[in-house]
């Protein structure tokens, strides 16, 4: 079974916010994206461009948390982690929050519209699934 190669030039084609990052630092996202999401043998989505796309997308969710995009948006811009609750004009105030009753992991994925979709995408495999039939043990 193959894995998913990245290649710099198509992420940065389908992801053009982001040019202002380095080669070295997309290749190390990509890296820390299928520490996040299985790009061996066994992983969760079989089907290679569907999991090309889903590494690319957590990849880009990790240069919006870490870099911001070339637009000087994204948290890894402003050091801040969180939606943004509440903001103030006079002297300038900003609350932040993770979303109430959300699972810690899911808040993290919120943090950008990449890791949101990415999120969503993944959510057949964050599932239960039974399968009737399947006969298990030992006789």
């Amino acid at each position: 079974m193959a894995v998913v190669a990245f290649d710099v030039f198509e992420f940065r084609e389908q992801y053009p916010l982001y040019r202002k990052v380095k080669d070295e630092q997309l290749k190390m996202l990509f890296d820390f994206a299928q520490a996040l999401f299985d790009n061996a043998n066994f992983s969760l989505e079989q089907a290679i461009p569907k999991r090309k796309s889903l590494l690319y997308l957590l990849t880009a969710h990790l240069c919006d948390i870490t870099f911001g995009d070339d637009n000087g948006n994204g948290s890894g811009v402003s050091g801040m982690i969180g939606r943004v609750a509440n903001a103030a004009e006079g002297s300038v105030s900003v609350s932040l929050d993770v979303g109430q009753g959300l699972p810690y992991s899911q808040a993290w994925y919120f943090q950008s519209k990449w890791g949101q979709l990415f999120w969503q995408l993944t959510k057949p495999y964050r599932m239960f699934a039974y399968f009737p039939g399947i006969e298990v043990g030992c006789s």
